[in-house]
C-alpha cells in the first residue's frame, strides 16, 4: 500500500491538505494505528511516509492527488480517459519529481509492470496517458519503464521469428494502437530499428495470409508509432492505408453520417430515460 491508497482509505479530505496542523496529525496517526490493527497491508513505513508527506510535502501531495491520472493510477482506481486537475496550485516540476521518487517510485514501477504484463487495450492506454506526465518522473524511473516496454517489443519480434508458428496469444497486444502510442514516448534510433524488425516480420506474416484480421490490425495500429525517423513514420502510415479495411471500419464506412447521428441521439435518449427512472 502506498501513501495515496492510505490517504484514500482514511477518507481524508484532499481540499484540507494545506490546512492540516499538529492536532490533525495526531488524529490521523490514531486513525492509522486503528486501521493497522484490522488491515495487514498497511505497514509502518507507509504510515510514517504519509505523515511526513502531510507535514513536509503538502503542496506536492496535493498536486499528485489533484491530477486524476496520477490519483487513479496510484490509488488503483478504474482508469478514466477524462483528465481532470482539480487545483490551481503552481509547483515546480522538480519538486513533484522529487516527491514521486521519494514516496511513490516503487509502486509506480510495480503497477506499471503489472499493467504492462496484462497488456489489455485499456491497460496500455492508461500507461500511455500516464507517460504524458513523464516530466515528473526521474531518469531512473523512465529508464526502468523503457526497459519494460522494450521487452514487450522484443518478445513480439522473438515470437514472430519462430517459423510456422500460428499462435499469437502471447503477443496479442501488438494489435492495439495504444501499444504503439506507448512506445512513442521512448522513440529513439534504437527503438526505430526494433520497430523496423517487427514491421518486416509482420509484413511477411501478412503476405502469407492476407485474410488475417490479426495482422491487418497490427499493420494499421503500427501507424500510431511516432518514430524518431520521419521516414519510418511515413512508411508505417502508408502501410496502414494499403491493407484492406477491418470489419468494423467497413461497417462504419457503409453507414451514412445521418444514420450515425440518429443512432447517437437514440442512445443518448435511452440513457437519459434510464437515469430518470
Amino acid at each position: 500500500m502506498n501513501i495515496i491508497q492510505l490517504f484514500s482509505l482514511l477518507d481524508l479530505k484532499r481540499d484540507q491538505i494545506l490546512e492540516f496542523g499538529s492536532t490533525d496529525y495526531i488524529r490521523i496517526e490514531k486513525n492509522i494505528n486503528f486501521e493497522r490493527k484490522i488491515n495487514s497491508e498497511i505497514d509502518s513505513i507507509t504510515s510514517e511516509n504519509l505523515i511526513l508527506a502531510l507535514k513536509e510535502y503538502k503542496e506536492e501531495l496535493l498536486f499528485v492527488m489533484s491530477n486524476s491520472i496520477f490519483f487513479n493510477f496510484f490509488a488503483q482506481n478504474k482508469f478514466s480517459k477524462k483528465y481532470i486537475f482539480n487545483n490551481d496550485l503552481f509547483i515546480s516540476d522538480e519538486k513533484v519529481k522529487h516527491f514521486i521518487t521519494l514516496f511513490l517510485q516503487d509502486d509506480l514501477i510495480s503497477f506499471f509492470s503489472l499493467k504492462l504484463s496484462k497488456s489489455t487495450g485499456e491497460d496500455l492506454e492508461e500507461l500511455d496517458f500516464l507517460l504524458d506526465f513523464k516530466t515528473y518522473f526521474s531518469e531512473e524511473i523512465i529508464y526502468k519503464m523503457k526497459l519494460l516496454v522494450f521487452s514487450k517489443l522484443d518478445l513480439a519480434v522473438s515470437q514472430l521469428g519462430i517459423p510456422n508458428s500460428n499462435n499469437h496469444s502471447s503477443i496479442n497486444y501488438i494489435k492495439f494502437k495504444a501499444f504503439y502510442s506507448l512506445l512513442s514516448h521512448f522513440a529513439t534510433i534504437e527503438l526505430d530499428k526494433k520497430m523496423s524488425n517487427l514491421l518486416s516480420l509482420v509484413i511477411d506474416s501478412y503476405n502469407k495470409n492476407t485474410s488475417s484480421i490479426f495482422f491487418r490490425s497490427v499493420i494499421k495500429s503500427m501507424a500510431f508509432y511516432n518514430a524518431f525517423s520521419e521516414n519510418l513514420t511515413k512508411i508505417l502510415a502508408k502501410n496502414s492505408t494499403v491493407v484492406p479495411l477491418l470489419p468494423e471500419e467497413v461497417e462504419n464506412a457503409k453507414m451514412p453520417p445521418v444514420v450515425k447521428i440518429i443512432i447517437a441521439i437514440m442512445i443518448f435518449a435511452i440513457i437519459l430515460f434510464l437515469i430518470s427512472k
